[in-house]
Formats: structure tokens, sequence, C-alpha cells
């Protein structure tokens, strides 16, 4: 792919490639790599180009270092949840220091890749580990409008086995559920600066769907806007106080 960006810009300063490698400091070859396979040069080297041509990085790269922090934000892509190993699931589990948190209408596959989830929780919450389980509300709108989309049934009932095998866990210091009622995205859990992103396709269910495994930190841009999304559903979602529950519509008891 010929970088047409930095050919102009060369034109437009008088410099060959031959010029422009001396004035940069690198081989000639390097520079014809740049111009004729639209090759990034390293950091310091785009710096120079620039001050060469006398434009700025981005109007020849674009915004390179934007995309290399994006990159290196993105530790791993699995074609489908179903493909990261059960093993993977509970090494995360088990090495949380600081937070767990899973934004999900039911994530049933959960509990079924773990021995014991509840007593994982109640375990990480004891030394301290912040758990926060946002849930689909089975009553709400949400709920059935993901049903009725993936062509079956049976979601609100999932949800409430979920609520169910968690129920132990209720109540103890450090653990909250709360369930919302909003249109879910993407199913997203959290393990301290690790963030596992189930994307979501119409009509298909999320098992068969990508997932991107993300890494937070002070140069990162996609976790942060994921843990935003969180947060606001977080805050409008509705606390948990205790389950099995008698609901006024019947639907789950």
């Amino acid at each position: 792919m010929r970088n047409q960006r930095l050919v102009a810009a060369m034109s437009q300063a008088g410099l060959s490639q031959v010029r422009l490698a001396a004035a940069v400091g690198v081989d000639p070859k390097t520079v014809e790599r740049w111009v004729a396979q639209g090759r990034t040069p390293h950091p310091r080297h785009r710096v120079a180009v620039s001050e060469a041509l006398g434009c700025d990085v981005a109007a020849l790269w674009g915004d390179v270092d934007r995309a290399e922090a994006a990159a290196q934000e993105i530790v791993g892509v699995y074609p489908a949840r179903r493909a990261v190993p059960s093993g993977t699931w509970r090494a995360f589990l088990a090495g949380v220091e600081q937070r767990f948190e899973l934004h999900a209408f039911a994530a049933t596959f959960l509990p079924d890749q773990t021995l014991d989830l509840t007593t994982e929780i109640v375990t990480m919450a004891a030394r301290g580990v912040q758990v926060r389980l946002l849930l689909g509300d089975p009553d709400g709108d949400a709920v059935a409008v993901r049903t009725q989309e993936e062509g079956g049934t049976g979601l609100a009932g999932r949800i409430a086995l979920v609520l169910a095998y968690l129920a132990p866990a209720l109540g103890t210091p450090g653990v909250e559920v709360r369930l919302h009622d909003r249109t879910l995205y993407a199913t997203t859990f959290r393990f301290d600066d690790d963030l596992l992103v189930n994307t979501h396709v119409w009509g298909s269910p999320a098992g068969a769907n990508p997932l991107l495994h993300l890494k937070d930190g002070p140069e990162a841009s996609m976790a942060p806007a994921y843990q935003a999304g969180f947060e606001r559903v977080w805050a409008a979602a509705k606390p948990l106080e205790a389950w099995p529950r008698t609901e006024d519509s019947g639907r789950v008891a």
C-alpha cells in the first residue's frame, strides 16, 4: 500500500527518498519501504520525518500512536466465547485481587465452567475483593426482547437459576448483585485489569459470538469505555436484596 500522503509531502518539500533518508539518518531502502509498502516508521523516525518535511505526524500516518496503544490493549481474540478454555475462567477467578465484575443477562455458562462459583465469590470477598454482579431482570422488557431475538425461550428462567445458585453468597460483605433492564450490547467480565468482552450478534447465542480479551491501563481506551457503560447500567439497576422472591407478575417465584 503506497503511502501517497508521504509521497506528496516529500514532493512539496523537494526531498527525494535519498535526501529524506540522509535527513532522518536511515538507509534509503528504509524510506523506500515507508513509501512503497506503506510501512510505519518507529516513533523517533516518525517525528524526524515530520520535522524534515515540515508537517504533522498525523498528516503522514494518521493517529498511529492511538492505533498502537489500542493494539497493545488487545491481549487476545477468540472466535467464540465457547472457544475460551474452561481453565482460563477458573484461573481468572482464582487470581483476582481487587475486583470481579460481571455484566450479563444470565451467564449460566460460568457456574458450569467453575467447580463452585458461589464458594469462589465468598472466598474472594473474604480476601477483600469487590464483587459486583449485574444480571438481567427476569421480569424486565430487555430480557423479553432478547429472548424473542434469539428465537428461543427460557432466558428469564436461566437468570432465576443463576440467582438461586448464587443465593448462598448474597448478603456476604463485599458482594453486590443488581438486576438491570437495559439492552445488553456485550457481556463483560472484569478480573482486576483484565476485561473479557463477549460481543453480541443479533439472533445468535452469546456463546457463539467473538470474545475480546482487553487489558486496562493508563493508555487504554476500549476497556474504560466498556467500564463506563457498566457504571451507567449499574447506577440505574435495582439492588437485589434476596432470592428467591415472589413477583406480582408470577413469572418468577
